[in-house]
Order: structure tokens, then sequence, then C-alpha cells
């Protein structure tokens, strides 16, 4: 059975391919229309707007993924000294983080409850997934991030995306700069390389999820 995150991250799949049909659409009729100042004026706008589309995409399933990773192991009721030893650093991190003995004071099976109430996905992401925030969390919880590189590159575009987006997002370029730095063809092979990424590592979440990666090695 497929799993929610990857059910989720092939609807947004679906509109970003969409997307990017519009923007070489957009390309096509402005070439063959002679290039209009108002008609470029859209097209870098289209373009530009990519960056916002493919980074959504990309947060949104590391956050579904790393999610779905907690509530099984919160479901399975895995105990703290059932977990890898690079996930038991994690759940004390997580929970020097959250000292508020307000929480604390309602649990009951510690080890247990100790695990659910210190994982902690918003931690994680705060506009800046890349792939080398994605080999980290790999390393973190036991999930392979090995890809096919010759249809990903090892994640490199997500670099270049999320710089890119916090760029627009922070007002150091304009939509205007972005697109007419980035051709159709350009952001095509950006936004496909991407995904491929994506859909490898959320594979890869989905094997490490059936094997019970997260439990230690006895």
């Amino acid at each position: 059975m497929t799993r929610a995150f990857v059910e989720d991250f092939q609807r947004r799949r679906s509109q970003v391919r969409r997307y990017l049909s519009v923007v070489a659409k957009a390309d096509r009729q402005t070439k063959a229309g002679g290039g209009r100042p108002v008609d470029l004026a859209r097209l870098h706008v289209l373009r530009a707007g990519t960056f916002l589309i493919l980074y959504n995409l990309i947060e949104a399933s590391a956050r579904g993924a790393l999610d779905e990773v907690h509530d099984v192991m919160i479901g399975s009721r895995v105990a703290f000294g059932d977990l890898s030893p690079s996930l038991r650093r994690e759940v004390v991190k997580g929970f020097r983080r959250k000292q508020d003995p307000d929480d604390h004071v309602g649990l009951v099976d510690m080890p247990i409850d100790f695990v659910a109430m210190s994982l902690d996905s918003e931690h994680q992401f705060s506009g800046n997934v890349d792939a080398r925030l994605v080999r980290k969390i790999a390393g973190t919880y036991g999930f392979s991030h090995a890809t096919d590189r010759d249809l990903t590159r090892d994640g490199a575009d997500l670099l270049t995306i999320k710089d890119v987006r916090n760029d627009l997002a922070h007002g150091l370029k304009t939509y205007d700069e972005v697109g007419r730095a980035y051709a159709a063809r350009a952001l095509l092979g950006i936004g496909m390389r991407s995904m491929a990424y994506v859909e490898g590592i959320l594979r890869n979440v989905e094997d490490y999820l059936d094997a019970a990666g997260y439990r230690a090695i006895r």
C-alpha cells in the first residue's frame, strides 16, 4: 500500500507538471508574438514562480515523510531504549528544546511517552530544505539518501531552488530578474531532476518504515 506522504507528493507533482507546461506554452507564445514587453513581463513572472511551487513541493514532501515516521514510531509505542542510537540523541535534543514542566507532568509511561512528546518536525524546516539537510536528517533517522544520480544529480538542484525561492521571498531579487535568468528549458530540467530526487528519497523512507529502521539493531 502506498503511504499517504507518497500520495501527497504525487498530487503535488502533477500540479508542478501542469505549471511547467503553462510556462513552456507561454514561452512559445511569447517568442511567436515577437516578445512584446507585456508578454515578456508575464513570462518572467511565470518562470520565477516555478521556484516557489517547486520549493513548496520539496518542503511539504519532506515534512510529510518525517511526520509519518514520527506517527509510525508513536503508533507502535516504541520505547526510548529500542531506538537506534542516533534517534535516541534526537529524542533527547527534542526533549531539551521543550523544557516546560507543564508539558511533562502528564507523562504516564515515561520511556514511551518521552519519545512521543520529544519528536518534532517543525524545527527541521524553516525555508531551508536542500539536499544537505535531507542527508543530515537521513543520517539521524537511519534511512538511505541514495538516488539515481543520472536522474537526480543527488539533489543538487534543491540548493538552487531554495536559494532563489528565499531571494524572492525576502525581496533580494525581483520576479523579472529571476525570470530573465532562467529559460523554460532550464526550468524544466531543474523541475524534473528535483522531483525525481524527492521521489527517490520518499521511496527510501517507505522502505525504512517497512523495515522498522528506527529500531536499534539487536
